[in-house]
């Protein structure tokens, strides 16, 4: 029994030492332990790098809304919220299942905003070796930058940037200056390397003065003579007995060839010669002043050509005339020989003025000299200098919508002027120039009125009882020259321009000043603006010497930024940048000198040179401010970058945030 027993056991124990089928479940349970540990690791740490790329890009994306927020080099409490605002929205408290997430920004420079973020991540399996937590950390900053940039303000500074939007403290022209300074300090704060950035500001009405820039840049640019409405005295010479002598009134005339002297503008062949000339000049025993045009008559109103006892006078005449297919202005001189004839006994203001247009020879003031004529109360001599605006080249009347003709000059943004005087600027000099109205923008009345004073008309020229006419001591009145009426807008000229200068934050003052000195006043001409916007900018045209390239020979990038609060304003009655509309009919007109299309034809102007600045690779950006957005102003930005401002906050907004696109905002870390 006892060995059957044993031996019993003892096949029972070899057959169990043989049996291998419950070894894998040892196995298993031994190899568990690391295979937990690979995967937990695995899993964790893949939890742990997702984490980490999310909490980078979190800061990252704080940072730069820190820096976009940031404006003028400054980082106020204001940009830290919404660069804290912009991480929380982009790695939440328990993102990942983390937890003790912070986040924390600061200037690195006036360019740069750095930051730093944490985290603490829970491992979900690797606790059973000891390993609790992930401890995240990552930095990151942005850095606003500038390459090569040229940025053209064109800001609108007519009359009625003085109102004061519904909201507002300040006017739009103060709302203006601080937005505009704080673009200034966007551009300016970031970070140029060996770029460039320069400013450039045409403050626009019904003129641009953009006169010393040209002078600076070429004085043949500009012509040495000017064509205004303007007016002269009538002067009584009166002899002793009852005609003027014989020696007064007989003699011979020679004359000089007619030679050109100005081209007209908006007339035809069958047009040109039937306008009125301008007055010729006073008679003299020299050389004829076109800036002297007293009119001299007899007591019995009969013109006069002698007034001293020279035997000869000399003075300059007029003509309109078709030559070579334009309409010309021509000149010639006229000399009166005769017998030695006595000295009046008496000269005197007959108490009448002509109103008609004058030619001016202003040579000399162009050059920073007195334009010294004889426009004065009862014909005295007054001195005037010139503020810099001009009068547009020569150009074709179009319609409304249609294309502007190659020869229409004014809307040749790029050709500079040469020798022929059709491709020249004219000075504009308001203080010469008078409407030929009663008030100024009242249509111009060519019929004998004994209420507004005319007592003759000659063609064009109306002969004015110098009791109608207000002395111009007056701010207002009647039949003055239009600076007497520049408080209510009519033919004023605006700031000088600043073109494209170089700009750095320690220019900030001196831009500053020049941007404090901007004054609303005038009617609004989008077009006066925008074309000088371009030639002043153009890569290609009379400036490309100064605008082609950047010192460092990389790409520029080219900006217009164009601001006005009011639509399109033409008038018939105003002397603009294209002259005095009712009678030198530039852009239109008919023959009642009025023209319904006025508007719409320079609204088409405007519209073609918009599209000439984007053919150009200029961004441009309009800004409506106080008012909608209209069609016109829409189409004229790039796409994209039309913003309407309500008040002087949204205003800032919209420049900041323009001058920020400007920019290039970029992670720098």
């Amino acid at each position: 029994m006892r060995g059957t027993i044993f031996s019993r056991l003892r096949r029972g124990i070899n057959r169990l030492l043989r049996d291998k089928r419950g070894n894998a479940m040892f196995l298993t349970a031994a190899a568990a332990l690391p295979v937990i540990g690979l995967i937990g690791s695995g899993v964790d740490i893949g939890r742990a790098y997702m984490a980490q790329l999310r909490l980078q890009q979190a800061c990252d994306a704080g940072v730069l809304a820190g820096r976009r927020a940031m404006a003028g080099g400054v980082y106020s409490t204001a940009a830290q919220q919404e660069a804290t605002k912009m991480f929380a929205h982009n790695f939440s408290d328990n993102a990942y299942g983390s937890s003790g997430v912070t986040f924390s920004t600061r200037t690195d420079g006036p360019t740069s905003v750095a930051g730093a973020a944490s985290a603490t991540l829970p491992t979900a399996l690797m606790q059973i070796f000891g390993f609790g937590q992930f401890d995240l950390a990552v930095n990151c900053a942005a850095k606003l930058e500038i390459s090569n940039t040229d940025v053209m303000l064109v800001l609108d500074v007519t009359g009625s940037m003085t109102t004061v939007n519904a909201g507002d403290s300040v006017n739009r022209m103060d709302a203006l200056k601080d937005a505009t300074m704080d673009f200034y300090d966007v551009l300016t704060t970031a970070e140029l390397g060996d770029g460039r950035l320069r400013f450039g500001v045409v403050p626009y009405s019904s003129t641009a003065n953009v006169g010393e820039i040209l002078y600076n840049k070429n004085p043949n640019w500009l012509s040495d003579h000017m064509l205004l409405p303007s007016r002269s005295a009538i002067t009584r010479l009166d002899w002793s007995g009852t005609n003027p002598p014989t020696s007064v009134t007989t003699g011979t005339e020679t004359h000089t060839s007619w030679s050109d002297i100005l081209p007209i503008s908006g007339f035809t062949s069958s047009t040109c010669s039937s306008l009125t000339p301008p007055a010729y000049t006073t008679p003299t025993s020299g050389t004829p002043n076109p800036n002297r045009t007293t009119y001299l008559v007899d007591r019995n109103d009969a013109p006069r050509y002698v007034n001293d006892t020279a035997t000869q006078h000399r003075y300059h005449n007029y003509r309109y005339a078709w030559s070579g297919g334009k309409c010309w202005l021509q000149r010639r001189t006229t000399t009166f020989t005769h017998s030695a004839a006595p000295n009046p006994s008496t000269t005197q203001f007959r108490g009448r003025y002509r109103y008609s247009d004058r030619l001016f020879d202003v040579s000399a003031a162009k050059s920073g000299g007195a334009l010294v004529v004889d426009t004065g109360d009862n014909g005295n001599d007054r001195s005037y200098y010139w503020s810099g605006c001009v009068m547009e080249r020569r150009t074709t009347p179009f319609g409304a919508t249609s294309s502007a003709p190659s020869d229409a000059l004014d809307m040749d943004v790029d050709s500079a002027p040469t020798s022929a005087e059709e491709t020249k600027w004219t000075l504009l000099i308001p203080e010469v120039a008078f409407p030929r109205s009663r008030t100024v923008g009242a249509k111009p009345s060519f019929a004998t009125n004994s209420t507004s004073g005319i007592v003759r008309v000659d063609g064009q020229i109306l002969t004015v009882n110098s009791d109608n006419v207000t002395s111009e001591g007056s701010t207002l009145g009647y039949w003055q020259n239009f600076s007497r009426y520049w408080a209510n807008g009519w033919g004023v000229c605006p700031a000088k321009a600043m073109k494209l200068t170089p700009q750095t934050a320690s220019d900030r003052s001196t831009f500053n000043s020049y941007i404090n000195s901007l004054q609303p006043v005038g009617g609004t001409y989008h077009d006066s603006g925008m074309v000088w916007g371009i030639r002043l900018m153009s890569p290609d045209g009379m400036f490309a010497d100064e605008n082609a390239t950047a010192p460092n020979n990389r790409p520029i990038s080219r900006h217009i930024v164009f601001m006005t609060d009011g639509d399109m304003a033409a008038n018939m009655g105003n002397l603009t940048f294209q002259g005095y509309e009712h009678l030198m009919q530039r852009v239109g007109g008919s023959i009642d000198l009025s023209d319904p299309n006025l508007t719409t034809r320079h609204n088409n102007r405007f519209a073609q040179l918009c599209e000439a600045a984007k053919a150009k690779n200029i961004t441009v950006w309009v800004v409506s401010f106080g008012v909608a957005l209209n069609t016109s102003l829409t189409n004229c930005a790039t796409p994209g970058k039309a913003y309407q401002a309500n008040n002087a906050a949204q205003l800032n907004q919209n420049f900041q945030a323009i001058a920020r696109q400007i920019s290039k905002l970029r992670l720098s870390q």
